[in-house]
């Protein structure tokens, strides 16, 4: 038998310092100590300045014997701190997303053992490395000890787009904190060393955001300090050298005792010279690297040089979210890699870069289509770029010397100046049996161009692919007539840009290079129209993100890469791309990714967190959360996409088929069922001003300020702690030592962070509510109300006085606002135009599952033929569609695509990728569950205890259908009517998990609580009663901390795991 070749070690594979910290959290992956960190909602802070993510990870912590909680409090403290003060000059605000946060508390971990005992980290990562790392089976064996010299580097392996420069603006401040509190020797300087000059005034500019003072390095005279605060310097890593000269300064010159911070370091990693560098200015210092393509450096090189640079960076990288985990999160645009690996067939390339043109076009309708494609997802206008791996470098084709540019620019004279082929190889591209072929022999854009394709009928092809050039011609060029002439202008001084415009039209296009004067000569030489022309102060290029830019086409070179960010990539051509150019294509490829998302979400569409609900998509949406890549002889391309696969990432050649599965309404004709709503037009903010004193008497709150640790300890402990707990007042002694300055700019933040504008409020009203403590009962220890240290009690007091009212402020507005929309509510009657109605599912699946298509496509037709009359099983328990004629629409689909351990298996196992998607969401296995319990209950009791009454329920959509503001705007699962009659029984239900709610007196619990004693008694209805119950599929044995079994059952909550708790919920709806 031939022995099995060992594979390279790969990055992740080797990242001691990484599993050193996770550990510590009693967790072997990233995977298992984020898995319940995800939820945009755990974003930000509570009213009383702690992050949300720091209670999910306490709440969640496998151990606590790497890192005890008073620990983990106080570092979230410190980063909650820092984040206020990066914050306080933005306009907009920064919020963590997990994973950031996860990064700057591992530096926190690390930091503060790297300060107080340097000796025991260093023992405790080597013998973590020696007795656990050596020992697994998918980590890398041939790791050296640590030593003292590895220590003074971090690095973070951090996606392209993952925010990583805000991140490196807390570290700066995390550094300094734990320097001075241990009386570290004082820094020389702070260096921000980037690969080029535009990302060091990329750097400069984010910096003055963040409050630094920080300036682009000069030899004249800087000294690191400005007011008395230390500078932050950034510095072209080019601009270093061993000796000084006109345009370097001689390393010696910085002495070593710095703090640097590199942005990409991968582009010097593969240097000697670069290393010695960052080791002479870090000799007694310390160092952060940042990069997004760390793996890919390493990956690039082999022997001795991998094995060094692997040994280095395991033990610098302190956090990997590379880009396999931003993807598989979500996060940035989906994306299709295509190559062509020779441009021998002339007309295969001109039908190819046709297909550029029309996936370029598409999503430009797209983008055009609906004003919520620009407002709600952000999407900014598409732009293709063209990337050569040379401008000047010529070659001889068909007997003229051209160079990668050259070639683009005559495939578009060739679009514009002949359009009887292109308007062939366009309805070739549109017939989805036609075109181009992949290696399986599917035509490659078989289920593409679905937008331009809409209003194709049959037998007019030829018509249609005429209209569909045209408007190419017209949105992508900006002109209305065919074989008019590209014209290519060079800017007369200046940056020497040069525009494309076809005739007389406006520029649609921009060419960024080094060297074009030698590029116009090319052109020239290859019979292209080409002149000189004074812009003015206009730059095509600089002014390419700005609303009125004109321009569709940017082409250049690696030289616009550098410094330049835009969110516009949309689709991208790489040209003759080769491996040297890895890195940089990477790097663009990164930008082109990049999305902002719904409500800046960052994420593309199909995986928005159940928290959000943009409602129906846009058409073509997804077409255009895709970027598209068209590489011609692009040999790295083919390395690119191979690591792509290696890392668990979708090489994305697979394609989903879509399916529409249409709903049927059930509504029932003789009864008209009663919801109820906010009266139109009614608007609590215009109608009413909020005076917070009024509240005073009906809002009470209660604050735990005592240790955390108490909290955290585990429930055996709690007795012991509650009898430790002591209640105080904020005193007048206390209060006039506040700076109330401050407290009322953090109400007032908070204000109108939340839109409340039409609450006054006042420091005359903050003041009086102080000193009228009745309201609020607040959890202290009695030394944290003595006088002791003047800087530190005061911060303390002050803080717990901003959480006090934050929390009073908040609840009174919500009582406000729930006792003002109580008394114009309204029952109204189901209709077909319902919100929580729709007319189908859209159903993706990967098209190598053909009997799950086939299932689908039966599913479809059973329903159309009105045959549907039981469940339908698409792939055994796991894909459902149930019927319940009690339901209001039927089918509802349901997913279980999750194991009894709780893993995902529906998915592709080497990349991911998920096999099946759904739009809207179907049920998942607690709401199908439920769903079928419902339906075994009536009918098991149509006949006795149901007799006579008409039962009907309907899935309650999030963000669309009934919610309820005072409750969080909680929007229960499903709505059930049981109609006895003209009396309707209006139950609100939501089956969920309740370990993580806040105790009985959850507003989502004390839902029915609000509808009974509010809503009800103002709708003037004696025909409705209105309810609300959570169905928890948390047994009670696992929330007893959070009450007693009768106060739960006596505040509506019932456990789903008791056999008979449908009995229990009926029976309390008919009492």
């Amino acid at each position: 038998m031939a022995k099995k070749t060992k594979l390279p070690a790969k990055l992740q594979e080797a990242l001691v310092l990484f599993k050193y910290i996770l550990n510590l959290f009693g967790c072997k992956d990233l995977a298992a100590l984020s898995e319940n960190l995800k939820d945009p909602a755990l974003e930000g802070t509570d009213d009383e300045g702690v992050s949300r993510l720091f209670h999910a990870l306490k709440l969640h912590l496998y151990t606590e014997v790497g890192i005890k909680n008073e620990e983990l409090l106080e570092y979230d403290h410190h980063i909650v701190r820092f984040t206020k003060e990066i914050n306080e000059n933005r306009r907009e605000k920064i919020t963590w997303k997990y994973y950031q946060y996860l990064a700057l508390l591992f530096t926190e971990i690390y930091l503060d053992r790297y300060f107080s005992d340097k000796t025991r980290l260093l023992e405790d990562i080597n013998r973590f490395l020696i007795d656990d790392f050596n020992f697994r089976p998918e980590t890398w064996h041939e790791m050296k000890p640590f030593t003292d010299d590895d220590l003074n580097k971090l690095a973070f392996w951090c996606a392209t787009g993952s925010g990583k420069t805000l991140m490196l603006h807390v570290n700066i401040k995390q550094y300094l904190y734990y320097a001075e509190k241990h009386h570290a020797k004082k820094l020389n300087r702070i260096l921000i060393l980037t690969p080029n000059e535009g990302l060091s005034k990329q750097h400069e500019t984010e910096l003055h955001a963040s409050g630094f003072h920080a300036n682009l390095f000069t030899k004249q005279g800087q000294d690191g300090m400005f007011g008395g605060k230390q500078t932050v310097e950034v510095i072209d890593i080019n601009k270093l050298a061993y000796t000084d000269g006109d345009k370097t300064v001689a390393i010696d010159s910085f002495e070593g005792n710095n703090l640097v911070l590199v942005d990409e370091g991968h582009r010097g990693s593969g240097g000697e010279v670069w290393k010695e560098y960052r080791n002479k200015l870090t000799q007694e210092g310390f160092s952060f690297e940042y990069s997004a393509t760390f793996g890919q450096a390493i990956a690039a090189l082999t022997g001795d040089k991998r094995s060094a640079l692997l040994e280095e960076y395991g033990k610098a990288t302190l956090f990997d979210y590379s880009y396999r985990y931003f993807y598989n999160d979500g996060y940035g645009k989906d994306y299709r890699i295509m190559n062509m690996a020779s441009w021998d067939d002339e007309e295969l390339l001109n039908m190819y870069l046709t297909a550029y043109l029309l996936s370029l076009y598409e999503q430009t309708l797209c983008y055009e289509s609906s004003p919520s494609v620009r407002n709600q997802f952000l999407i900014a206008r598409p732009l293709g770029i063209f990337v050569g791996g040379s401008v000047n470098a010529v070659r001889s084709v068909r007997g003229k010397q051209v160079s990668d540019v050259v070639q683009i620019l005559l495939f578009l004279q060739a679009f514009v100046d002949n359009p009887e082929a292109f308007i062939e190889y366009i309805k070739r591209l549109l017939n989805p049996d036609d075109g181009i072929k992949n290696s399986h022999g599917y035509s490659l854009f078989a289920n593409s161009f679905t937008l331009i394709k809409d209003k194709m009928r049959l037998g007019e092809e030829e018509e249609y692919a005429r209209e569909t050039y045209l408007k190419v011609l017209s949105t992508i060029f900006h002109s209305q007539v065919p074989n008019a002439r590209l014209h290519i202008d060079k800017q007369r001084g200046g940056d020497e840009e040069i525009g494309l415009r076809i005739g007389n039209a406006d520029y649609f296009g921009v060419i960024n290079v080094g060297d074009s004067s030698k590029l116009i000569s090319l052109c020239e030489e290859n019979g292209l129209l080409c002149e000189t022309k004074e812009f003015g102060t206009l730059s095509l290029f600089s002014d390419i993100n700005e609303e009125y830019s004109s321009i569709n086409i940017l082409i250049g070179s690696k030289k616009f890469n550098e410094g330049w960010s835009s969110w516009r990539v949309s689709v991208m051509g790489l040209m003759n791309v080769g491996r040297s150019e890895g890195s940089e294509i990477i790097q663009l490829f990164g930008r082109g990714v990049r999305l902002k998302g719904f409500k800046y979400s960052l994420k593309r569409s199909s995986k928005l967190d159940s928290s959000y609900n943009p409602g129906n998509l846009p058409r073509g949406l997804r077409d255009i959360e895709t970027l598209n890549i068209f590489g011609v002889r692009a040999d790295y391309m083919d390395t690119f996409r191979k690591y792509l696969e290696d890392e668990g990432l979708p090489a994305n050649e697979e394609t989903y088929i879509p399916i529409q599965i249409p709903t049927v309404k059930l509504l029932p004709e003789s009864t008209k069922l009663k919801v109820v709503r906010l009266k139109q037009g009614y608007d609590f903010k215009k109608a009413v001003v909020v005076h917070p004193l009024d509240m005073i008497d009906s809002t009470h709150i209660k604050l735990d300020c005592t240790p955390r640790v108490d909290a955290i300890y585990s429930d055996g402990a709690r007795v012991a702690t509650a009898a430790a707990i002591t209640t105080g007042k904020i005193g007048k002694s206390h209060l006039s030592l506040l700076n109330w300055n401050n407290i009322f700019f953090a109400i007032q933040q908070m204000k109108n962070e939340r839109g409340w504008y039409n609450m006054e409020i006042s420091l005359e009203v903050l003041k009086t509510l102080m000193d009228r403590p009745g309201w609020y009962e607040l959890a202290i220890q009695e030394a944290d109300l003595e006088f002791h240290d003047y800087g530190r009690d005061v911060t303390r007091w002050e803080d717990i006085t901003v959480a006090l009212l934050r929390a009073y402020i908040d609840r009174a507005y919500k009582r406000s606002k729930g006792k003002w929309e109580s008394q114009y509510m309204e029952t109204v009657y189901v209709s077909a135009n319902d919100p929580n109605f729709f007319d189908e599912y859209t159903v993706e699946v990967r098209q190598d599952q053909k009997e799950w298509i086939e299932k689908l496509k039966e599913l479809r037709e059973q329903i159309v033929s009105g045959n549907l009359e039981h469940d339908f099983s698409i792939y055994g328990q796991w894909i459902q569609a149930l019927r319940f004629d009690r339901h209001l629409y039927f089918p509802l689909l349901c997913l279980r695509d999750k194991d009894a351990n709780g893993k995902k298996f529906l998915k592709d196992l080497h990349t991911n990728e998920p096999l099946i998607k759904f739009s809207p969401v179907p049920l998942n296995l607690g709401e199908s569950v439920f769903v079928k319990h419902v339906r075994e209950y009536y009918e098991k009791h149509k006949d006795d205890i149901l007799k006579g009454k008409e039962v009907y329920l309907l899935r309650n959509e999030s963000r669309k259908g009934i919610g309820f503001f005072e409750a969080c705007n909680f929007y229960p699962d499903f709505i059930l009517w049981v109609n006895e009659g003209e009396r309707q029984h209006v139950t609100f239900i939501d089956p969920k998990g309740i370990r993580n709610l806040k105790g009985i007196n959850d507003p989502k619990i004390q839902l029915y609580n609000l509808l009974k004693t509010e809503v009800e008694p103002s709708l003037g209805d004696v025909n409705i009663t209105l309810d609300s119950y959570i169905i928890s599929n948390t047994a009670y044995d696992k929330v007893e901390f959070l009450g007693d079994y009768p106060d739960f059952k006596e505040n509506h909550v019932i456990f789903q795991t008791e056999d008979t708790y449908m009995d229990e919920l009926f029976l309390r709806i008919l009492k």
